[in-house]
């Protein structure tokens, strides 16, 4: 299975509406405040937590983006190996299908992918794959279990597979 270039998901190659908020986008964090913290105080509330998360979210080679559904599943499709759980749609651009026996796999494994500490079901992630319409990246067909790429999401994930710049 080869996993997908960080130069593919660069902030070019996504709309200026669909770019996730970065880490690095954040403003500075004043790191010369000389005035303690409401924590410091001893004013928060007892029912507001000052610890920090410990989740981390999945990410592409080490770079720190997170990974998108759309990525996993076009690397999911990809692989041979995987095709008892995912496939292409003969002689349909883009179109994929979950096989009804194993759709619940792909779901777990996408849940362990972004490091969950619930297991992921089908119904959550078939959820987020009707967000992704509203982006115009992964639209469902009126087939059960079908779901297709956006065109330009298709090529862009093609390109990064071929490892393309």
């Amino acid at each position: 299975m080869q996993s997908v270039s960080p130069s593919c998901l660069s902030s070019q190659n996504i709309k200026p509406a669909l770019q996730p908020s970065l880490a690095h986008d954040a403003p500075p964090a004043l790191s010369q405040n000389t005035t303690p913290s409401l924590c410091e105080r001893g004013s928060l509330p007892d029912f507001v937590s000052t610890r920090l998360p410990t989740k981390r979210p999945a990410t592409v080679a080490g770079s720190g983006r997170k990974v998108r559904l759309y990525h996993f599943l076009f690397e999911m499709l990809e692989d041979p190996n995987m095709a008892h759980c995912v496939s292409w749609v003969a002689a349909a651009a883009g179109i994929f299908r979950f096989s009804s026996t194993n759709k619940d796999q792909v779901a777990a494994l996408w849940g362990q992918r972004k490091g969950n500490k619930r297991p992921m079901t089908y119904q959550k992630m078939s959820r987020a794959l009707r967000n992704y319409a509203r982006s115009g990246e992964i639209f469902k067909v009126k087939k059960k279990l079908t779901y297709q790429f956006g065109w330009d999401t298709l090529v862009l994930l093609q390109k990064c597979h071929r490892g393309d710049p």
